[in-house]
């Protein structure tokens, strides 16, 4: 008898949803590091908002808090990040 996890990995490969899911746990990742950074002033300004083959994408509320993610973009480079874009647009951070 196998076991229930790699059954539901299979079944999900099958479907064709496990990249979106391992990209929705990536993004979260991402998000729960800014939080640890930044604390609740970069819960308003920054927001990771979507991974995809090895690009993780941030939007910032201003150029100055996307400035200040980059330098601690080597906190949120892991693995399978390989890349990060930021997009400045305060509409984006709600």
């Amino acid at each position: 008898m196998g076991n229930l996890g790699g059954t539901f990995d299979k079944r999900m490969n099958q479907l064709g949803l496990k990249k979106q899911v391992d990209a929705s746990l990536i993004v979260e990742d991402a998000q729960k590091t800014i939080i640890e950074i930044f604390g609740e002033r970069g819960t308003e300004n920054l927001r990771a908002i979507s991974y995809k083959k090895g690009v993780l994408k941030i939007a910032s509320s201003s150029s100055a808090w996307a400035a200040e993610c980059q330098g601690h973009g080597q906190k949120l480079v892991k693995k399978p990040i390989e890349k990060i874009i930021y997009i400045v647009n305060k509409n984006l951070i709600q």
